[in-house]
């Protein structure tokens, strides 16, 4: 079916239904638009940019202002201000690189003329992304405008009554990267004769629709409700702001609106760190596990799953997502996807770091030949040195020690970090593992003390129970205390392990353990990321208490037999900090420099290097 909702498409729907020209992707908007000569150049132009790579957008207190309403309220002007008063970029829609289309789709019939407007928020979001994270964007017009007009104009009455066509797109809800920084929507409000003398005083030619909206006032009330029946992301309103009087008023009542907005503003969940559980399925029977096999479900088995989980996971990476691990269940029983899946996000989203949590038991030599330079980090689940206690846990079946020593030689030769995770649960609680970790010298030893989830290793429901594995706080820290020789252990007991984690399972849902069980939020599949992310009862405070941020790239850094520091420590003395997924909030009236004045348009975009030569594939990188 397609995504987008057209008069031909309702007439079979029925009566009641909505007969208005909506966008609920790019791709709508694109078959549309390639019907048309025209059209085709400027699909043609978001083909070029969209091949270019993005990185995840950097945390920033410095907020995304957007201003909508009719022709004639003041945006530019309030703009103008804006940018002055806090020293801050200025981008309009449809940006350069689209402009020129603007009179030829201004005559068009209201499909193509909404399916170029929508095109154009998406190239506006894209470039937004390049911009610098330490200046605020003041966005002349943007999709709340597109949307409102299609609204009013086609539907001429309320989109209340069907509020599902009224949503931002969820790939442009992603692509705007919602979450990252403060993004504050302004609706500009004028009495209709100020308005209207504005718009007639102003050159060039005045389209149709804007002499309907002047002579209508059915109309006008239309696009206002409109604009306020609009669905933005969670947390989004629109702010309504009376444009009459002075400019100077205007900017005063625009800055109060935008202060209020940033101190709304609150630390939200970022999604620097996926661990994505992309199956269940396991050759091994761990009687601790809390990732049990209660489906066979694998996404990306067939080429459309395939092609469903890169894009879910390129909607992570424009979110924040720098670190993606993979774990199951057993992630090498699906070798082929699992490498296809590391070179995409290492060469395609160019992600920071891509990490495994294997039992090592079906990885091979021409695996890591072939995708290990895919790989940052293999983690290794080894909970013994005594293969007698690995057969009681049900790891493995007499040889997990050879070859996890194998394993280590591999990562070595293909310069993959080297990582050993534990479960400290009652049959190795009193094992010394101190020489045998010293030997492997992984980069990182994770402690995880056996931690117990409702209807995956406890209750009913469940196909484990490791209650009679768990070992209480003082018998954990004993553990601990005997191996605190070690540099690169990294202690996780329950408190700091169940909300810490973003966990992604096999059907692209983020899962929420705050309640002592794994319950799913809705899938990446169906909804933006940062509504799945409202559900995932992640702490980000915890994330990087225990450590979640270190340094997690294939740079080479001592292991257990290094000199002094450890990972955490070599993390903590970078000059320039990683991002993390936590923020401050700053006032807006805060006695500091924001930066240089300037305007910029989609045209400093081309000069960057982020928008090349329309019918390029260049996959080249702008410096910076």
């Amino acid at each position: 079916m397609n995504n987008h909702i057209v008069v031909a498409e309702l007439a079979a729907e029925g009566p009641d239904m909505p007969q208005t020209t909506m966008f609920q992707s790019v791709e709508a908007a694109c078959r549309v638009l390639e019907r048309d000569p025209t059209g085709r150049e400027a699909v043609g132009i978001w083909r070029s940019i969209e091949v270019q790579t993005l990185q995840g957008t950097p945390l920033s207190d410095e907020p995304i202002v957007i201003l909508e309403g009719a022709d004639g309220v003041g945006k530019s002007t309030l703009a103008e201000n804006l940018q002055r008063s806090m020293n801050a970029s200025v981008v309009k829609t449809p940006p350069k690189p689209l402009g020129h289309f603007r009179q030829y789709f201004d005559s068009a019939d209201a499909e193509l003329r909404r399916a170029f407007y929508i095109l154009g928020n998406y190239v506006c979001a894209y470039g937004l992304r390049w911009l610098s994270p330490t200046q605020p964007i003041i966005v002349d017009r943007f999709w709340p405008s597109s949307a409102a007009y299609a609204l009013a104009c086609d539907l001429q009455s309320s989109a209340c009554q069907h509020p599902e066509i009224a949503e931002m797109p969820k790939d442009l809800v992603d692509l705007l990267s919602f979450g990252s920084r403060p993004i504050v929507f302004l609706v500009l409000d004028l009495p209709e004769k100020v308005r209207a003398s504005r718009v007639r005083g102003r050159p060039g030619i005045i389209t149709q629709e804007e002499e309907s909206l002047e002579r209508d006032e059915a109309l006008r009330g239309s696009l206002a409700r409109a604009y306020a029946a609009l669905r933005l992301p969670e947390g989004q309103v629109m702010s309504f702001l009376d444009a009459s009087g002075g400019p100077g008023d205007v900017l005063q009542r625009a800055l109060t609106i935008i202060r209020s907005k940033m101190e709304e503003f609150r630390a939200s969940p970022v999604p620097l760190s996926v661990n994505w559980h992309y199956t269940r399925q396991c050759n091994y029977t761990c009687k601790f596990c809390f990732h049990t096999a209660k489906t066979s479900f694998f996404l990306p088995q067939t080429k459309q799953g395939m092609d469903e989980a890169k894009q879910c996971l390129r909607r992570l990476q424009w979110a924040g997502m720098q670190k993606l691990n993979f774990s199951g269940g057993e992630p090498f029983l699906h070798e082929k996807e699992l490498g296809e899946l590391c070179r995409f996000c290492k060469e395609d989203l160019a992600l920071e770091s891509v990490s495994i949590v294997s039992n090592g038991s079906k990885i091979t030599g021409d695996w890591i030949r072939k995708h290990g330079s895919y790989v940052d980090i293999l983690a290794i689940s080894c909970d013994s040195f005594q293969e007698e206690i690995n057969l009681k846990i049900g790891r493995g079946k007499g040889s997990h020690l050879q070859q996890l020593q194998q394993i280590r030689q591999w990562c070595e030769e293909a310069d993959i970090k080297f990582k050993v995770n534990t479960v400290v649960n009652k049959m190795n609680i009193n094992e010394d593992m101190r020489d045998m970790i010293r030997r492997l010298n992984p980069v990182r030893w994770k402690v995880f003390q056996c931690l117990l989830l409702e209807g995956e290793n406890a209750g009913e429901e469940a196909l484990r129970n490791a209650r009679r594995l768990t070992v209480s706080s003082e018998e954990f820290q004993g553990f601990l205390d005997r191996h605190s020789q070690i540099d690169c252990l990294v202690p996780e007991d329950n408190e700091k392990m169940k909300d810490s984690y973003l966990i992604l399972d096999e059907f692209m849902r983020f899962l929420n353990c705050t309640g002592g069980a794994k319950t799913p939020t809705a899938s990446l599949r169906d909804v933006p990321v940062i509504s799945a992310l409202k559900g995932a009862g992640f702490d980000s405070k915890m994330f990087l208490t225990r450590g979640g941020v270190y340094d997690w790239t294939r740079q080479r850094a001592d292991g257990c037999a290094g000199e002094g520091a450890d990972l955490e420590d070599l993390a903590g003395s970078r000059t320039t900090p990683r991002r993390t997924p936590l923020r401050t909030g700053i006032p807006i009236n805060s006695p500091r420099p924001w930066g240089q004045v300037h305007v910029l348009t989609a045209a400093a975009f081309l000069a960057a290097g982020v928008m090349i030569a329309v019918g390029s594939r260049s996959r080249m990188v702008p410096a910076r």
